[in-house]
């Protein structure tokens, strides 16, 4: 199990989140063939418009954007298809009620979502019961109320499984990249590989964009550039967030001008792949002794600071 548990916890949230998001899209599109099949043309009709909601939202948000399509006209189709389903399908359709009610919990907030599980909750029953079949209605009912109580208590459990993987681990929920705290755990490896070169990435600009209530891009360009940094590192070099938009790149037995050439292989990687307004610094410097690890941190942070101050600009992007 606690394999298990590691294969996906290295999954970064917003891959897994976007494997979910598309597999939805898939199955609904699948049950509007099958519905049509069935010649069920209405229920084919409000699936596929679920499914492009669904869609729609997933694309603005790959692309930084808002959601163009709210939570409440998400939560009205969906309680739609629960409701169309069930009088089609009978009883088996309204079993969809328990996994829409597991799923409305990463729909939005609770003052958002709680509502809807109970609208759920009642209407579905009261369909089943009009249908004349009042024995499986109070049963849903039952069960209904019993699965709404369940995710009442485990709210959040799932989110702070992951969170607590992160921990023992040492990374940043967010990025998944190490954080603080295990860099200062790391510190006692330095005089077994030392040198150790040290890398400071800076992404100017993040903070306006926050400003600006653009937190979410903000996130997923944090998350695009862990992930693009670490794919160029072997084990030996790890990633660390120091904090905003400030990241450490740790080399084992590298010299201050190798690291200053990865420095630059890295700002022309990236660059291009930041949005507008966002401006990748590096700065770097090396330390032998854990002692000497704040100091030499200075150094790469005061050649980012001066780079900053004097507006210099990113590396060129390479040629293509």
């Amino acid at each position: 199990m606690s394999n298990l548990l590691s294969v996906f916890g290295a999954i970064p949230p917003q891959r897994l989140d976007l494997f979910t998001r598309v597999f939805c899209i898939v199955l609904f599109l699948g049950l509007a063939v099958k519905s049509v099949l069935m010649n069920h043309l209405p229920l084919a009709v409000i699936l596929v418009c679920l499914a492009g909601i669904i869609l729609v939202n997933l694309t603005a948000l790959q692309l930084g954007r808002r959601p163009p399509v709210p939570l409440s006209v998400l939560v009205v189709v969906l309680t739609a298809t629960i409701l169309m389903t069930t009088h089609y399908v009978g009883i088996a359709g309204a079993i969809w009620m328990f996994p829409t009610l597991i799923g409305l919990r990463f729909a939005g907030r609770s003052s958002q979502h709680l509502p809807a599980r109970l609208a759920l909750i009642v209407l579905v029953p009261v369909l089943i019961f009009l249908q004349g079949d009042a024995p499986n209605a109070a049963r849903l009912f039952a069960a209904g109320l019993i699965a709404s109580a369940y995710l009442w208590l485990a709210e959040g459990e799932i989110l702070s499984l992951r969170a607590k993987l992160d921990l023992d681990e040492g990374r940043d929920p967010l990025t998944r990249a190490y954080g603080r705290a295990r860099l200062e755990r790391d510190r006692a490896l330095i005089p077994a590989i030392a040198p150790v070169g040290l890398v400071l990435l800076r992404l100017d600009g993040v903070l306006e964009l926050r400003a600006r209530q653009q937190g979410d891009r903000v996130d997923q360009v944090l998350a695009r550039v862990v992930r693009e940094v670490e794919s160029m590192l072997n084990t030996r070099e790890r990633l660390y967030r120091l904090g905003g938009g400030d990241f450490l790149v740790a080399l084992a037995g590298w010299r201050s001008f190798e690291s200053y050439e990865l420095g630059q292989q890295l700002c022309k990687s990236l660059q291009p792949l930041l949005p507008k307004g966002v401006v990748l610094r590096c700065g770097v410097s090396e330390v032998y002794e854990p002692a000497a690890l704040e100091a030499a941190l200075e150094i790469a942070r005061a050649q980012v600071e001066e780079a900053s101050a004097r507006g210099a600009p990113p590396s060129p992007a390479p040629a293509h």
